[in-house]
């Protein structure tokens, strides 16, 4: 899986998954493009920038957008916009991410079955959607979009 580095230049994605990790400066947003190719942004951008285009981290799996950083009065800032339908490839459709139920620490077999859910339905959509397309894409595609559904589900 490839990282792009915004200071290297801005970057186009769909967007297959999106995920909050903890990085060397602090918290984090993994933002997975159909390629494979992730884009790290501090969690406090990530949500400004997101809340302005009036998206949040689940409504923005599937959308096609455009992150770059500028230089503004000696400052860095990343700037992530959504590029409208028909601009570009198209972007992915999201996948249906799984009901929340409280469940009391289930056992290691539930959890391989809630995984093996994840996996069917990244695949039913996100993998039918590129293969469609004909966009190129492996097992990380499809492990990182069923990851980031096993992760909302057992929340």
């Amino acid at each position: 899986m490839a990282i792009h580095k915004l200071a290297l230049g801005p970057i186009t994605m769909n967007i297959v998954a999106v995920e909050e990790t903890e990085g060397n400066f602090g918290p984090q947003v993994q933002f997975t493009g159909d390629d494979g190719t992730t884009v790290y942004v501090s969690l406090s951008s990530a949500t400004s920038q997101l809340d302005r285009n009036k998206l949040n981290f689940e409504t923005v799996v599937g959308q096609r957008m455009h992150f770059e950083q500028i230089k503004k009065d000696g400052k860095t800032f990343t700037n992530i916009n959504r590029v409208p339908a028909g601009a570009g490839a198209p972007a992915a459709t999201p996948a249906a991410a799984p009901a929340r139920t409280a469940v009391p620490a289930p056992s290691m077999s539930e959890l391989a079955a809630i995984y093996g859910q994840c996996v069917d339905a990244a695949m039913a959509t996100i993998g039918v959607r590129l293969e469609t397309a004909g966009v190129p894409f492996d097992g990380a595609v499809i492990q990182s979009a069923a990851a980031t559904l096993f992760i909302k589900a057992t929340r």
